[in-house]
């Protein structure tokens, strides 16, 4: 079976609350006329029916040798807002994605976003998104309204995620310093990767890994430049003037982590798999927008040199382990 872990849906009520917003985190025109969701500087869309319409993503996914997704609606997120407005907006979120996994339940499940600048109100729609709605995990920014992850505001939601035995989804958002990336849409694409770095770097520096070891992190874009720049990375483990304390090298956690395959260049793939491993890896498309590739995402996996065992963990049989899916 072949399960799209990153790929986003945005339930119509959330889209309309989008477009009423006058803050830095709305839904405005361009020249076109086209709808367009602007985040803090950085741009995504247009809008077009595929952002909203189950009936016309079902066909697409089935044309495109995908049996299921899962569902989240990450950036531009709800940490810009009021903590009320923000856990009325994950309300809104999460009972849209419930409707679709209702109705479909064999091609779709989702990851609930959660209100994480109020800790008492996410840890309240953690239990609804779970327990009432169904929804198997959480989907996070990288950054949540510019405070890192391994904040302490943080861990009382790592912790019941832990108990509750449901991963974490890391996705990249527009980060700190954006304003040097206006142009070109240089925040979606080399800040967001810049973010991924961060906050993974930055959840194993701090120790969140040690402290929560049963907890499973998902990160996106096969980990941004984490691959490629492991072997620097340890160097502020082995380097006391960086104040890393942990219990063993800064890679050996990064290893640990899961990441999804959205890239579909055979090369970043394969230094991927080097770096996690077959069983750390997760088939993403980041359908529907436009930086994703629905139509690449099964393709690129099954063109990486790698046994057909392992192309099927990829493809799907790790999510199933990762939801505790059923099928």
């Amino acid at each position: 079976m072949h399960i799209d872990f990153h790929c986003h849906l945005y339930p119509e009520e959330y889209l309309k609350r989008l477009e009423d917003s006058k803050g830095d985190v709305r839904i405005e025109k361009n020249e076109k006329g086209e709808k367009i969701i602007l985040s803090m500087g950085s741009r995504a869309g247009p809008v077009t029916e595929d952002f909203f319409d189950i009936e016309v993503r079902l066909d697409r996914i089935k044309d495109n040798n995908i049996d299921m997704q899962i569902l989240t609606t990450p950036h531009p997120g709800i940490d810009r807002f009021s903590p009320g407005e923000s856990a009325e907006m994950s309300r809104i979120i999460n009972d849209g994605l419930s409707k679709v996994v209702k109705k479909y339940p064999n091609h779709f499940q989702a990851l609930a976003m959660l209100p994480l600048i109020d800790t008492q109100l996410a840890l309240k729609e953690l239990e609804r998104a779970i327990f009432d709605l169904g929804l198997k995990g959480i989907c996070m920014l990288t950054n949540v309204a510019g405070k890192t992850p391994d904040s302490d505001f943080l861990l009382p939601v790592y912790e019941r995620a832990q108990s509750l035995g449901v991963p974490i989804f890391i996705h990249p958002t527009t980060p700190a310093g954006a304003e040097v990336m206006k142009e070109w849409r240089l925040a979606i694409i080399l800040g967001f990767e810049f973010d991924v770095m961060l906050s993974a770097t930055r959840l194993a520096y701090s120790g969140v890994f040690d402290r929560f070891p049963e907890l499973n992190f998902v990160i996106a874009h096969l980990g941004a430049g984490i691959p490629f720049l492991a072997g620097r990375i340890d160097r502020g483990y082995n380097d006391p003037t960086c104040g890393v304390r942990t219990k063993k090298p800064t890679s050996e956690y990064l290893k640990e982590l899961h990441c999804d395959t959205v890239s579909f260049y055979k090369p970043a793939l394969m230094l991927a798999y080097d770096f996690f491993g077959a069983d750390r890896m997760v088939l993403g498309s980041d359908f529907p927008l436009p930086i994703g590739d629905l139509q690449a995402a099964v393709p690129s996996i099954e063109d990486m040199d790698i046994s057909r065992e392992e192309k099927e963990k990829i493809l799907g049989k790790n999510v199933e382990r990762l939801l505790g899916l059923k099928l």
